[in-house]
């Protein structure tokens, strides 16, 4: 739940308490010299595009954030200028957060002849309480967005400007290895195989942090629509058979004869696939089998990628999709990897409205199960 909603609903419930005629939900400003007014229910049109009051300006606010609650006659000096055709006569005001770092202020307002009581005071403190606690957990995602946000942008940039530097040394070795320098020696060729593939090694952590970047940053990820779920895995698969059959791994496709879509990018949904496939690929001995099959369940459309590989250790199951976690079965094999392929592959799915699970036994294989919503293809 959102900032926005929090204090929508805090002032929903405030009109429920007994004698309410109109509540608001008043904010401070950083300097805490400032409040204003950020929801509120039974006012007249406009009333929420009232300027923010100073605080000095308000006694009743000034006593609710020194002692917590404060009850007052609106009378002729309204402050927020409340529309006196209203009625609304009585205003009581409970501090919003602990005295040391007050949020904000929550109003209830009532009608002439209807006052607050011990037990309307109790109550609107009560919400008052539970209304900071959520108004700080909100401000608090709030944060923790921004810091994503903000953490996705410098990886975007970091990554976009090691590219270049990588790019040139792997076709400088490239181009060495090739002999266009030169014959060379086979300890020197030795060595420029060892570069070339720690600038390969390098070149896929640059990929994988710029994917990760574009599936967290508002504004990087990209186009979605509806997107047939047979073609991107196909891709995949035709894309990884070369290195299956390299390995002596046989990699099969079971086709669904209905026409499958799910809504997503077209970018995103083929590198969940080649991520899932190629790690299948990857971690499955010679003599071994990948077997990608796919089909619709309920509303859902599950993929499943089922290997007869290493498997995986059960304490590293709820590990898998942590960023840079690689289980140490995997560290132990003379494969490269960042770490990074499942943490993508979840974030891109979970993007999509699906969810992934995994099911492994050490020694026996490994299944991925991917489930999107169905989505007509157009």
């Amino acid at each position: 739940m959102d900032l926005d909603q929090v204090l929508d609903r805090l002032a929903a419930a405030a009109m429920r308490v007994p004698v309410a005629d109109a509540a608001a939900v008043l904010l401070f400003d950083e300097t805490g010299d400032y409040l204003t007014v950020a929801a509120g229910q039974g006012f007249s049109a406009g009333f929420l595009e009232v300027k923010p009051l100073p605080l000095s300006e308000s006694t009743l606010d000034r006593e609710a954030r020194s002692k917590g609650v404060a009850l007052a006659d609106i009378g002729a000096a309204d402050p927020f200028g409340l529309d006196r055709a209203t009625g609304l006569t009585g205003a009581l005001a409970v501090r919003l957060g602990p005295a040391a770092r007050p949020l904000g202020v929550l109003h209830v307002y009532s009608a002439t002849g209807r006052q607050f009581g011990r037990a309307e005071i109790a109550l609107v403190q009560g919400l008052a309480e539970l209304g900071g606690a959520a108004i700080e957990a909100a401000y608090g995602l709030q944060d923790l967005a921004r810091l994503e946000a903000e953490k996705a942008q410098f990886i975007r940039v970091t990554t976009h400007e090691l590219r270049s530097p990588v790019t040139v040394s792997q076709s400088l070795v490239r181009t060495v290895l090739k002999g266009y320098a030169g014959p060379l020696t086979a300890k020197q060729r030795d060595v420029f195989d060892r570069i070339g593939r720690q600038l390969d090694s390098l070149e896929n952590l640059i990929n994988d942090l710029l994917d990760l970047a574009a599936s967290r940053a508002p504004g990087l990820a990209a186009e979605e629509g509806p997107i047939a779920v047979m073609a991107s895995v196909g891709r995949a698969v035709l894309l990884l058979q070369p290195r299956a059959e390299e390995k002596g791994v046989a990699l099969k496709l079971q086709p669904c004869r209905e026409e499958l879509a799910v809504w997503a990018s077209e970018e995103g949904l083929d590198r969940v696939f080649v991520n899932l496939v190629g790690n299948a690929v990857k971690y499955t001995s010679a003599g071994g089998q990948v077997i990608v099959s796919l089909g619709r369940r309920g509303d859902d459309i599950q993929i499943d990628v089922a290997d007869t590989g290493i498997g995986i250790p059960e304490e590293a199951i709820p590990h898998l999709f942590e960023e840079f976690y690689r289980a140490p079965n995997a560290r132990r094999l003379n494969t490269t990897g960042t770490g990074l392929g499942l943490a993508i592959v979840k974030e891109l799915v979970e993007r999509y409205g699906g969810r992934i699970r995994v099911q492994s036994e050490l020694g026996v294989g490994t299944t991925f199960t991917v489930l999107l919503p169905a989505h007509q293809l157009t």
